[in-house]
Protein backbone atom coordinates (compact mmCIF):
# COMPACT_ATOMS: atom_id res chain seq x y z
CA UNK A 1 0.00 0.00 0.00
CA UNK A 2 1.20 3.51 -0.78
CA UNK A 3 2.55 5.46 2.18
CA UNK A 4 0.40 8.35 3.35
CA UNK A 5 1.78 11.58 4.76
CA UNK A 6 -0.08 14.64 5.91
CA UNK A 7 0.47 18.35 6.30
CA UNK A 8 -1.80 20.94 7.85
CA UNK A 9 -4.05 20.95 4.79
CA UNK A 10 -3.29 17.86 2.68
CA UNK A 11 -3.13 14.10 2.69
CA UNK A 12 -0.42 12.95 0.26
CA UNK A 13 0.27 9.55 -1.32
CA UNK A 14 2.27 8.16 -4.20
CA UNK A 15 -0.27 6.51 -6.46
CA UNK A 16 -0.44 5.32 -10.10
CA UNK A 17 -2.05 7.85 -12.45
CA UNK A 18 -2.07 7.20 -16.21
CA UNK A 19 0.61 4.54 -15.86
CA UNK A 20 3.00 6.60 -13.73
CA UNK A 21 3.58 6.84 -9.99
CA UNK A 22 2.88 10.37 -8.82
CA UNK A 23 2.78 12.14 -5.46
CA UNK A 24 -0.83 13.30 -5.27
CA UNK A 25 -2.40 15.61 -2.68
CA UNK A 26 -5.98 15.58 -1.39
CA UNK A 27 -7.75 17.39 1.45
CA UNK A 28 -7.25 15.85 4.88
CA UNK A 29 -10.04 13.41 5.63
CA UNK A 30 -10.69 12.57 1.97
CA UNK A 31 -11.93 9.01 2.39
CA UNK A 32 -12.31 8.44 -1.36
CA UNK A 33 -8.63 9.24 -1.94
CA UNK A 34 -7.60 6.93 0.90
CA UNK A 35 -9.28 4.08 -1.01
CA UNK A 36 -7.84 5.06 -4.40
CA UNK A 37 -6.49 2.24 -6.54
CA UNK A 38 -4.61 2.32 -9.83
CA UNK A 39 -7.41 0.88 -11.95
CA UNK A 40 -9.96 3.47 -10.90
CA UNK A 41 -9.63 5.60 -14.03
CA UNK A 42 -8.79 2.87 -16.56
CA UNK A 43 -12.06 3.33 -18.44
CA UNK A 44 -11.57 7.11 -18.47
CA UNK A 45 -8.06 6.73 -19.87
CA UNK A 46 -9.45 4.51 -22.64
CA UNK A 47 -12.05 7.18 -23.37
CA UNK A 48 -9.41 9.92 -23.62
CA UNK A 49 -7.17 7.86 -25.88
CA UNK A 50 -10.08 7.14 -28.23
CA UNK A 51 -11.62 10.64 -28.32
CA UNK A 52 -8.76 13.11 -27.83
CA UNK A 53 -5.86 14.12 -30.08
CA UNK A 54 -2.56 15.65 -28.91
CA UNK A 55 -3.96 19.16 -29.54
CA UNK A 56 -7.50 18.52 -28.26
CA UNK A 57 -9.48 20.76 -25.92
CA UNK A 58 -11.59 19.31 -23.10
CA UNK A 59 -13.78 20.57 -20.26
CA UNK A 60 -13.36 18.46 -17.11
CA UNK A 61 -16.42 19.40 -15.04
CA UNK A 62 -16.18 18.12 -11.50
CA UNK A 63 -12.40 17.73 -11.74
CA UNK A 64 -12.06 17.04 -7.98
CA UNK A 65 -8.33 16.96 -7.08
CA UNK A 66 -7.16 16.80 -10.69
CA UNK A 67 -6.64 13.09 -11.37
CA UNK A 68 -8.91 12.95 -14.42
CA UNK A 69 -7.36 16.15 -15.77
CA UNK A 70 -3.88 14.62 -15.42
CA UNK A 71 -5.08 11.49 -17.23
CA UNK A 72 -6.57 13.58 -20.07
CA UNK A 73 -3.38 15.65 -20.32
CA UNK A 74 -1.39 12.50 -21.09
CA UNK A 75 -3.23 12.36 -24.43
CA UNK A 76 -3.94 16.06 -25.07
CA UNK A 77 -0.35 16.98 -24.28
CA UNK A 78 -0.33 20.00 -26.62
CA UNK A 79 -3.96 20.96 -26.11
CA UNK A 80 -5.92 22.42 -23.22
CA UNK A 81 -7.83 20.87 -20.33
CA UNK A 82 -10.09 23.20 -18.36
CA UNK A 83 -10.37 21.55 -14.93
CA UNK A 84 -13.49 22.94 -13.24
CA UNK A 85 -14.08 22.25 -9.55
CA UNK A 86 -16.46 23.87 -7.07
CA UNK A 87 -15.28 22.51 -3.69
CA UNK A 88 -12.73 24.97 -2.22
CA UNK A 89 -10.55 22.31 -0.55
CA UNK A 90 -10.54 20.06 -3.61
CA UNK A 91 -9.69 23.02 -5.80
CA UNK A 92 -6.67 23.84 -3.63
CA UNK A 93 -5.45 20.25 -4.01
CA UNK A 94 -6.16 20.28 -7.75
CA UNK A 95 -4.11 23.44 -8.23
CA UNK A 96 -1.19 21.99 -6.27
CA UNK A 97 -1.28 18.67 -8.16
CA UNK A 98 -1.32 20.41 -11.53
CA UNK A 99 1.54 22.73 -10.53
CA UNK A 100 3.76 20.01 -9.07
CA UNK A 101 3.37 17.74 -12.09
CA UNK A 102 4.08 20.47 -14.59
CA UNK A 103 0.79 19.96 -16.41
CA UNK A 104 0.83 23.27 -18.25
CA UNK A 105 -2.02 22.22 -20.55
CA UNK A 106 -4.38 22.13 -17.55
CA UNK A 107 -6.09 25.35 -16.50
CA UNK A 108 -7.92 25.08 -13.13
CA UNK A 109 -11.19 27.04 -12.75
CA UNK A 110 -12.95 27.42 -9.41
CA UNK A 111 -16.75 27.37 -9.74
CA UNK A 112 -19.83 25.22 -9.85
CA UNK A 113 -21.53 24.91 -13.23
CA UNK A 114 -25.24 25.12 -13.89
CA UNK A 115 -28.01 26.85 -15.84
CA UNK A 116 -27.31 30.35 -14.52
CA UNK A 117 -24.65 32.70 -13.17
CA UNK A 118 -24.56 33.58 -9.48
CA UNK A 119 -23.63 32.14 -6.09
CA UNK A 120 -24.87 28.80 -4.77
CA UNK A 121 -24.49 26.82 -1.54
CA UNK A 122 -22.13 23.88 -1.92
CA UNK A 123 -21.68 20.85 0.35
CA UNK A 124 -17.90 20.34 0.42
CA UNK A 125 -17.44 16.64 1.10
CA UNK A 126 -14.46 14.81 -0.42
CA UNK A 127 -15.28 13.43 -3.86
CA UNK A 128 -19.00 13.62 -3.20
CA UNK A 129 -19.66 17.35 -2.83
CA UNK A 130 -22.68 18.84 -4.53
CA UNK A 131 -24.73 21.98 -5.09
CA UNK A 132 -27.30 22.13 -2.29
CA UNK A 133 -30.91 22.34 -3.42
CA UNK A 134 -33.09 25.06 -1.88
CA UNK A 135 -35.22 22.47 -0.07
CA UNK A 136 -32.16 21.08 1.72
CA UNK A 137 -30.40 24.31 2.68
CA UNK A 138 -31.47 24.25 6.33
CA UNK A 139 -30.35 20.65 6.85
CA UNK A 140 -27.05 20.53 4.95
CA UNK A 141 -23.93 22.51 5.96
CA UNK A 142 -22.72 24.44 2.95
CA UNK A 143 -20.22 26.95 1.65
CA UNK A 144 -21.11 29.66 -0.91
CA UNK A 145 -19.32 29.19 -4.23
CA UNK A 146 -19.67 30.92 -7.61
CA UNK A 147 -21.81 29.23 -10.26
CA UNK A 148 -21.27 29.80 -13.97
CA UNK A 149 -22.72 28.52 -17.21
CA UNK A 150 -20.39 26.53 -19.43
CA UNK A 151 -21.48 28.79 -22.29
CA UNK A 152 -20.09 31.78 -20.36
CA UNK A 153 -16.84 29.97 -19.57
CA UNK A 154 -16.42 29.01 -23.23
CA UNK A 155 -16.87 32.64 -24.26
CA UNK A 156 -14.51 33.96 -21.58
CA UNK A 157 -11.61 31.64 -22.47
CA UNK A 158 -12.23 32.13 -26.19
CA UNK A 159 -12.83 28.51 -27.13
CA UNK A 160 -12.21 27.91 -30.81
CA UNK A 161 -12.36 24.14 -30.45
CA UNK A 162 -13.90 21.64 -28.03
CA UNK A 163 -13.51 17.89 -28.47
CA UNK A 164 -14.91 16.49 -25.24
CA UNK A 165 -16.66 17.27 -21.99
CA UNK A 166 -16.49 15.07 -18.92
CA UNK A 167 -19.15 15.75 -16.27
CA UNK A 168 -19.30 14.11 -12.84
CA UNK A 169 -21.13 16.40 -10.44
CA UNK A 170 -23.30 14.16 -8.28
CA UNK A 171 -26.70 14.45 -9.94
CA UNK A 172 -26.43 18.04 -11.28
CA UNK A 173 -25.42 16.99 -14.80
CA UNK A 174 -28.63 18.07 -16.53
CA UNK A 175 -28.35 21.60 -15.13
CA UNK A 176 -24.74 21.82 -16.31
CA UNK A 177 -25.65 20.66 -19.82
CA UNK A 178 -28.58 23.11 -19.93
CA UNK A 179 -26.08 25.93 -19.33
CA UNK A 180 -23.94 24.61 -22.19
CA UNK A 181 -26.57 24.56 -24.94
CA UNK A 182 -24.74 27.03 -27.17
CA UNK A 183 -21.38 25.34 -26.68
CA UNK A 184 -22.82 21.91 -27.46
CA UNK A 185 -24.50 23.18 -30.62
CA UNK A 186 -21.39 24.97 -31.85
CA UNK A 187 -18.71 22.33 -31.23
CA UNK A 188 -20.67 19.04 -30.96
CA UNK A 189 -18.19 17.54 -28.47
CA UNK A 190 -18.37 14.01 -27.13
CA UNK A 191 -19.79 14.11 -23.60
CA UNK A 192 -18.93 11.57 -20.91
CA UNK A 193 -21.25 11.95 -17.95
CA UNK A 194 -22.12 10.13 -14.77
CA UNK A 195 -25.74 8.98 -14.54
CA UNK A 196 -26.19 8.62 -10.78
CA UNK A 197 -29.84 7.90 -10.04
CA UNK A 198 -29.29 7.89 -6.26
CA UNK A 199 -27.85 11.41 -6.33
CA UNK A 200 -30.63 12.63 -8.61
CA UNK A 201 -33.27 11.35 -6.20
CA UNK A 202 -31.60 12.01 -2.85
CA UNK A 203 -30.07 15.43 -3.52
CA UNK A 204 -32.53 16.97 -5.98
CA UNK A 205 -35.77 14.95 -5.81
CA UNK A 206 -35.53 14.40 -9.57
CA UNK A 207 -36.78 11.54 -11.73
CA UNK A 208 -33.92 9.53 -13.29
CA UNK A 209 -36.31 8.44 -16.02
CA UNK A 210 -37.09 12.04 -16.95
CA UNK A 211 -33.37 12.84 -17.10
CA UNK A 212 -32.70 9.80 -19.29
CA UNK A 213 -35.51 10.80 -21.65
CA UNK A 214 -34.07 14.33 -21.81
CA UNK A 215 -30.66 12.92 -22.76
CA UNK A 216 -32.24 10.78 -25.49
CA UNK A 217 -34.08 13.83 -26.83
CA UNK A 218 -30.94 15.98 -26.72
CA UNK A 219 -28.28 13.65 -28.13
CA UNK A 220 -28.67 11.50 -31.27
CA UNK A 221 -26.15 9.02 -29.86
CA UNK A 222 -26.28 7.78 -26.25
CA UNK A 223 -24.32 4.79 -25.01
CA UNK A 224 -23.32 3.09 -21.78
CA UNK A 225 -19.50 3.03 -21.42
CA UNK A 226 -18.55 0.13 -19.18
CA UNK A 227 -15.65 -2.36 -19.14
CA UNK A 228 -14.34 -0.96 -22.41
CA UNK A 229 -17.60 -1.52 -24.27
CA UNK A 230 -20.34 0.69 -25.68
CA UNK A 231 -23.98 -0.31 -25.31
CA UNK A 232 -26.60 1.66 -27.26
CA UNK A 233 -29.17 3.00 -24.78
CA UNK A 234 -31.86 3.34 -27.48
CA UNK A 235 -31.58 -0.31 -28.41
CA UNK A 236 -31.55 -1.26 -24.76
CA UNK A 237 -34.65 0.78 -23.96
CA UNK A 238 -35.52 3.08 -21.07
CA UNK A 239 -36.84 0.38 -18.75
CA UNK A 240 -33.93 -2.00 -19.25
CA UNK A 241 -31.40 0.80 -18.80
CA UNK A 242 -32.96 1.92 -15.52
CA UNK A 243 -33.04 -1.67 -14.29
CA UNK A 244 -29.32 -2.05 -15.06
CA UNK A 245 -28.51 1.28 -13.44
CA UNK A 246 -30.43 0.55 -10.25
CA UNK A 247 -29.38 -3.09 -9.82
CA UNK A 248 -26.19 -4.23 -11.59
CA UNK A 249 -24.59 -0.76 -11.75
CA UNK A 250 -25.59 0.19 -8.19
CA UNK A 251 -27.15 3.48 -9.39
CA UNK A 252 -23.99 4.71 -11.13
CA UNK A 253 -23.57 4.38 -14.91
CA UNK A 254 -21.10 6.19 -17.17
CA UNK A 255 -22.72 7.42 -20.37
CA UNK A 256 -21.24 8.63 -23.66
CA UNK A 257 -23.37 11.19 -25.52
CA UNK A 258 -22.62 12.58 -28.97
CA UNK A 259 -24.14 14.43 -31.91
CA UNK A 260 -21.84 13.28 -34.72
CA UNK A 261 -21.33 9.53 -35.32
CA UNK A 262 -17.75 10.00 -36.55
CA UNK A 263 -16.74 11.31 -33.10
CA UNK A 264 -17.36 7.82 -31.70
CA UNK A 265 -15.56 5.84 -34.41
CA UNK A 266 -12.47 5.01 -32.36
CA UNK A 267 -14.53 4.25 -29.25
CA UNK A 268 -16.68 1.89 -31.29
CA UNK A 269 -13.57 0.19 -32.66
CA UNK A 270 -12.19 -0.23 -29.16
CA UNK A 271 -15.53 -1.63 -28.00
CA UNK A 272 -15.60 -4.11 -30.88
CA UNK A 273 -12.08 -5.36 -30.12
CA UNK A 274 -13.16 -6.28 -26.61
CA UNK A 275 -16.49 -7.76 -27.59
CA UNK A 276 -17.88 -10.61 -29.65
CA UNK A 277 -17.40 -8.76 -32.93
CA UNK A 278 -13.68 -8.42 -32.28
CA UNK A 279 -13.31 -12.09 -31.36
CA UNK A 280 -15.10 -13.18 -34.52
CA UNK A 281 -12.94 -10.93 -36.68
CA UNK A 282 -9.71 -12.23 -35.17
CA UNK A 283 -10.87 -15.82 -35.71
CA UNK A 284 -11.71 -15.06 -39.34
CA UNK A 285 -15.50 -15.50 -39.11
Amino acid sequence: MATETSTEAFLSRRVPVAGRMRLIHAPLGDDAFSRYSGGRFRHFRQFCQAVLEPDSVMLDVGANIGLTALVAAETARRGRIYAIEAAPRNFAALTRNVYEHGASVIRPLHCAVGPKTGTVPFFDHSAFGYVVADANMAAVPSTPVPMRRLDDIAAEVGLARLDAIKIDIEGFEQEALTGAAGTLARFEPVVMLEFNSWCQIASYDKSPRRFLEWLLDTFPRLHIWRDGRLTDVRRLGVYEFLHLNLTRHRCNTDLIAAYAPDRLARLEALSAQGGLAGIRRRLGF
